[in-house]
């Protein structure tokens, strides 16, 4: 009787017990709601002459004395053309008023603004510990101007493949919601909203770069110099990122892949994710095979200007004997007169490109020589494909290109490309863009990066 009444029941209860849980999931989300909606906020970037909404974002409350946190990317225009626009926010119950724009993290997309005249009554407490992998979370913020909307998600911890700490959020996040607070079961804020890839992927800034840019914040006031003067600060934190991204990419174990005569640099760090391709027309009088690698986020500037980017690539292309080597040389060209500085810039952000062209030598060293690795104890090296025992120097015509970043003069923007010239009808091209770097950490990667290749 009893097995009986088990088959019977156990399937009910179990359904009775998913809708249960079900309602107290969406009593929890309601409950939320209305205990945090007093802290959230509309950004609104007005342009002064209109006096007219020019962007949108979402905020969050985070002190009793009316500090609100949002993204960089929210309030950019405002910090470079403070003239032209101002801040306002919108509370959830209709309530205007003034911002005013006091630090950010351009590094994090953070920024933090204040409330003038009477503070909101509500305020959010940020998170200590980060949630547990799988843990439901919950965005918050404003999409598309159509008013304050949660969204519940999964915590996946903090995605692989990126110089950034970006938290991987199973959830949507749309156009208006940057900047808004993302919240666990206690009302605590783990993460920030800052960008979507789509399909319920979206990234979030984890909470504790901006406990860590309002503790500098506290400590800048409590100095007692006044105001904070942004531009040298958002100079300090690129100039800061660039040396950290060189270290990383400099102390790396760099591998090198077989492509034509040569061995190219192929991935360097995780955060720089490569692929390739290859011509799959055998009627094409040039055949080309391309590698190319680049780091997948930057940081933004303004809704122009970026920066902080790595890429590289190399295209080997190689015809038949039965081309002509000029016919050759002008399908080369044709091929890579489309090379383009990786990052978005304008003529008020960075000067024009000052180029030098000059012809380079490229020692065949050897670097598969059995007998060497043999007396070394060492496992043969990896051979290009196509070595054919020339032992001349590779030919390359040079460039390299450099423009520096206005408002910050010792940032610049690097374009490197050679193309050899020293056989009829195969050729390499290498092309590597670095933006926002010195010119220190410039030449440091540019020696490395022509000395890795290595020809047969």
């Amino acid at each position: 009787m009893s097995d009986l009444y088990t088959r019977l029941f156990s399937p009910l209860l179990a359904m009775l017990l998913w809708c249960c849980a079900g309602a107290a999931l969406a009593q929890s989300y309601e409950q939320l709601y209305s205990d945090y909606r007093g802290s959230l906020y509309q950004i609104r970037l007005i342009e002064r002459s209109s006096n007219s909404k020019a962007g949108l974002g979402s905020g969050f409350q985070i002190s009793a004395d009316g500090l609100v946190a949002t993204n960089y990317h929210v309030v950019s225009e405002a910090v470079h053309e403070p003239d032209r626009y101002s801040l306002k926010y919108l509370s959830v119950d209709g309530k205007e008023g003034d911002l005013e724009l006091l630090d950010v993290d351009v590094i994090n997309d953070l920024a933090i603004l204040r409330q003038k005249g009477e503070a909101g009554k509500d305020h959010l407490r940020l998170a200590n510990t980060p949630p547990s992998k799988g843990e439901t979370i919950v965005s918050m913020g404003n999409p598309l101007d159509l008013g304050m909307t949660i969204v519940p998600g999964t915590y996946n911890g903090i995605a692989t493949g990126s110089f950034y700490d970006r938290i991987h959020f199973s959830g949507s996040i749309n156009p208006g919601m940057s900047g808004g607070p993302v919240i666990n079961r206690n009302g605590e804020v783990v993460g920030i909203n800052v960008a979507t890839a789509g399909n319920q992927i979206s990234f979030l800034v984890p909470v504790d770069k901006l406990a860590a840019l309002l503790e500098d914040f506290k400590q800048e006031m409590s100095a007692g110099n006044g105001a904070i003067v942004l531009q040298p600060v958002i100079n300090r934190q690129l100039l800061k990122n660039q040396q950290r991204i060189i270290d990383q990419i400099l102390g790396a174990d760099w591998q090198l892949r077989p492509l034509g005569d040569a061995l190219v640099v192929g991935e360097i760090v995780p955060a720089i994710q490569c692929w390739g391709n290859s011509t799959d027309d055998e009627d094409e009088p040039i055949q080309q095979v391309a590698k190319g690698c680049t780091g997948q986020d930057v940081v933004y500037l303004s809704e122009s200007f970026d920066t902080g980017r790595v890429e590289y690539e190399f295209f080997w292309l190689e015809s038949n004997d039965k081309l002509a080597p000029s016919r050759f040389y002008s399908g080369y060209a044709d091929e890579m007169s489309g090379f383009y500085p990786g990052n978005s810039a304008g003529e008020d952000d960075v000067t024009n490109f000052n180029c030098k062209q000059q012809f380079t030598t490229h020692p065949r060293d050897g670097a598969g020589d059995k007998e060497q690795d043999a007396e070394a104890g060492a496992e043969p090296a990896q051979k290009p494909p196509k070595a054919n025992g020339n032992s001349d120097p590779a030919i390359a015509r040079t460039s390299i290109c450099v423009r520096r970043y206005k408002e910050f003069p010792e940032l610049y923007d690097v374009f490197y490309v050679s193309l050899t010239v020293d056989q009829a009808n195969r050729a390499l091209v290498s092309h590597f863009t670095l933006s926002g770097f010195t010119k220190e950490s410039a030449s440091a990667f540019t020696e490395k990066f022509v000395s890795e290749i290595q020809w047969h």
